[in-house]
């Protein structure tokens, strides 16, 4: 599994459409995401205590598009994804418990 933290507004309007796309697949060709050992590593740094966001659970194998493992300034391989997301490569919707520092499962 692979995971995207995702603007709760962004992920809403990637239901209605069918499928989540984020606007750096438009700029930068490519959808950011991180391995479950990194999620709140960057949830930290870029998201950092806010509450509007989610995280998608996604199955990479699913994918009809290409994934590839792209080493980023901070030295670190994250996987990005080279097309949109159809709602079928999505397991499940997580939120951050900042708190705890570990994602929550909204359906458990």
């Amino acid at each position: 599994m692979i995971y995207h933290i995702a603007e709760q507004k962004e992920w809403l309007k990637g239901i209605e459409l069918g499928s989540y796309r984020s606007d750096s697949l438009r700029v930068e060709g490519f959808i950011h995401c991180s391995t479950r050992e990194q999620v709140m590593e960057v949830a930290e740094r870029l998201f950092s205590d806010r509450t509007d966001v989610v995280v998608l659970e996604i199955d990479q194998e699913s994918l009809p598009v290409e994934v590839r493992y792209e080493i980023a300034p901070n030295g670190n391989a994250y996987p990005h994804v080279y097309g949109e997301i159809p709602l079928e490569a999505i397991r499940r919707v997580l939120v951050l418990d900042w708190k705890n520092r570990r994602l929550e499962d909204l359906s458990a």
